[in-house]
């Protein structure tokens, strides 16, 4: 909570160098051609969230229905994303995948995948982003190593987890579970899917970037991955404040002050408006399903002879 208020508060700071004609006139100034390019992608973004539960299932060796896991999904990550893990994403799925048969033991082991599948695809990506072209990092902005040094040790996690899924295959015993790593084939497919969705996202940003910037896709790839790292260390639900502020700080050299429009153009486009539309999607589902159970208990207790 302390990084939170931290955060607004720098925030808010670095929004005064801005004036309003300057922060509106970024905001309009973006092409509709490239908002529909956009939000396009962050669609299609979300339709690729669905995979890492896929990939979470074949770990565990369970299959259910195409349509419960793309539901269960796109809500844990719709809502996940706003108000994290532990208060929204977790809960969502103990929720539903317990309905649907898989005890807690199972459901803990596909949360942990999950991240573990998030993280590879950081870990590689972040890593070759960072080795090949390292952030400039701003004055106010210190790290105890350099982002092509960070990018080395990114990578080193990376290999040291493939490394693991191709020669280690004992279970690792971590509090009451026992937790196998998946076979390198698996890991495979966890960074490929990973590292893709970071990219879509990554572009989605880049797209609303104020149209008269010049500014490298790798730059706004690093900065973005940077940005994500940070906010999800920091267990700020949806990174709130913290995402716009390293953004903000990583691109204003390049992009100038108005970055700040940008950045929160995306965070409506690719948190706020799923959140919503996850939402109305929950309620009309469990609405359904109250239905459902309410029309299966009166036929169970109607006589079949019954007028």
């Amino acid at each position: 909570m302390g990084l939170f208020i931290a955060a607004i508060k720098l925030l808010i700071g670095e929004a005064k160098k801005i004036s309003w004609e300057e922060f509106w006139d970024a905001l309009t100034g973006i092409p509709l051609i490239y908002l529909g390019i956009a939000a396009l992608l962050i669609a299609m973004n979300y339709v690729l969230l669905t995979t890492y539960d896929l990939l979470a299932l074949r770990y565990l060796r369970r299959s259910l229905p195409l349509r419960r896991v793309a539901l269960v999904g796109f809500l844990g990550y719709a809502m996940g994303n706003n108000l994290g893990t532990l208060i929204a994403a977790a809960p969502l799925r103990f929720h539903f995948y317990s309905r649907w048969g898989l005890g807690p033991t199972q459901i803990v082991a596909l949360l942990a995948f999950l991240g573990l599948t998030f993280w590879s695809g950081l870990w590689f990506l972040g890593g070759m982003v960072l080795v090949f072209h390292p952030v400039p990092l701003p004055p106010d902005v210190r790290l105890p190593i350099g982002t092509q040094t960070l990018g080395f040790v990114l990578l080193s996690l990376w290999v040291a987890y493939a490394f693991s899924c191709a020669f280690w295959h004992k279970p690792v015993p971590i509090g009451g579970l026992k937790l196998r790593s998946p076979d390198i084939g698996l890991m495979g497919l966890q960074t490929s899917v990973a590292a893709v969705d970071l990219t879509i996202s990554a572009t989605a940003l880049y797209l609303v970037l104020p149209a008269d910037t010049v500014v490298p896709f790798a730059l706004v790839l690093a900065a973005y991955l940077v940005a994500i790292a940070v906010a999800l260390v920091s267990q700020v639900p949806g990174g709130l404040g913290i995402l716009e502020l390293i953004l903000l700080k990583l691109l204003t050299g390049t992009v100038g002050q108005t970055v700040l429009a940008s950045v929160l153009v995306f965070r409506v486009m690719y948190y706020v408006l799923p959140m919503l539309f996850a939402i109305v999607l929950m309620v009309g589902h469990e609405l359904w399903e109250g239905t459902q159970q309410m029309r299966a208990a009166k036929k169970r207790v109607t006589p079949p002879n019954a007028p």
